[in-house]
């Protein structure tokens, strides 16, 4: 069975004030193979300034693996075929 790591790294700024909600979710994912990925929460789920519009948010992310695991499933049927 494989196994899949992920390291996820936020800090508040210490200006920021955590109790009313306004504080940026800029943050990042590491991951295993030392990709780093700035990412946030949705500006469509919290707005801007507290979303940082321009980073991965955990909707493009889920998308954009499933595209991934799609495209690779036509590649496989693709390799079966020219067998």
């Amino acid at each position: 069975m494989s196994e899949y790591f992920a390291k996820i790294n936020w800090v508040r700024d210490s200006s920021e004030s955590y109790v009313d909600n306004k504080y940026s979710r800029g943050h990042e994912w590491i991951f295993d193979g030392g990709v780093v990925v700035q990412a946030s929460s949705s500006p469509h789920v919290v707005s801007v300034p507290y979303s940082v519009e321009e980073n991965v948010d955990p909707e493009e992310a889920f998308v954009a693996s499933l595209s991934s695991c799609h495209i690779f499933s036509f590649c496989l049927l693709q390799q079966k075929e020219n067998m």
